[in-house]
């Protein structure tokens, strides 16, 4: 099969629940396709849901399988798991669950294992234009400017360590970089750039710089866990992660992404997804 880009690529889905998982499948049968130089990668709660998918190398994980390799995540991390949507989401709503945004980390991780350094993490609701020309979507120039971070939806910066009353933004931002300053000695600038979490493509130079991404990456988590700092990243719904990698991305050199929304389409999908917070009513 001849490939539509010249690198490996992994395109990746973290899902849990069924709506999500409901969602991915769908992108799998039918924005994605099959094509020799691209993987899809899917971390979720429930890896036989995706038993009757047939695409060209997909890869299915379930977060439990990298328990043994890292103990902390079940006690901290783990997904809220049932097999029946209304169930699901009232367990969300009685535990007062936040989804683990960072869990997509062990997608990366994948993609590493197979010996890919361009991936993308994607949210259920979107996906990535592929089969692009000079003019719209994803080709084979991208290849040639690396490492980068595309990102799409919106990104805005923010300073470092700014006392502002009204924001924690500026102290989310300080405790991940004296994380990075602390354990490895990594400087950060006064000013970083964000980055919206719906669909981030990282092209890594090589397999060495994405490991040691995603090392540094699963130690930043860790340790907000261990020393009782995640509670300053926890939103209505989900433990957000655009404060935790900024720094990171900064850290690492990373030039400041452009927003490229040609080469994703994203079309939120809250009212399925979340259903039991967005509730439509009749007239």
């Amino acid at each position: 099969m001849q490939s539509v880009i010249k690198e490996k690529l992994a395109i990746c889905y973290t899902c849990c629940g069924p709506t999500y998982r409901e969602s991915a499948k769908r992108q799998l049968n039918t924005t994605c396709f099959d094509d020799d130089n691209i993987y899809y990668c899917i971390l979720t709660d429930d890896k036989s849901y995706f038993n009757d998918v047939n695409r060209k190398n997909l890869v299915i994980n379930e977060l439990k399988d990298f328990y043994h390799e890292f103990p902390d995540l079940e006690k901290n991390e783990a997904f809220l798991e049932s097999d029946d949507k209304e169930d699901y989401a009232e367990k969300f709503k009685h535990i007062e669950y936040s989804f683990p945004f960072s869990t997509y980390r062990f997608n990366l991780l994948q993609a590493i294992r197979l010996g890919i350094s361009n991936v993308t993490l994607l949210c259920t609701d979107t996906h990535m234009n592929v089969k692009g020309d000079e003019h719209w979507g994803f080709n084979d120039t991208y290849f040639d400017n690396k490492p980068f971070l595309y990102n799409a939806v919106s990104q805005w910066e923010e300073l470092v360590g700014d006392e502002n009353p009204n924001s924690l933004c500026g102290k989310k931002l300080l405790t991940v970089s004296n994380i990075l300053k602390d354990k490895y000695n990594l400087s950060v600038n006064e000013k970083v750039r964000l980055v919206d979490a719906a669909a981030r493509l990282f092209l890594f130079e090589n397999i060495n710089q994405a490991l040691e991404f995603f090392n540094v990456w699963n130690d930043v988590i860790e340790t907000l866990y261990k020393e009782n700092l995640i509670n300053l990243y926890i939103g209505h719904y989900v433990v957000h992660d655009e404060y935790i990698l900024a720094p990171i991305y900064d850290a690492f050199k990373f030039p400041k992404t452009q927003d490229i929304r040609r080469i994703f389409t994203v079309k939120h999908d809250v009212q399925n997804e979340r259903f039991w917070q967005y509730p439509v009513y009749d007239n």
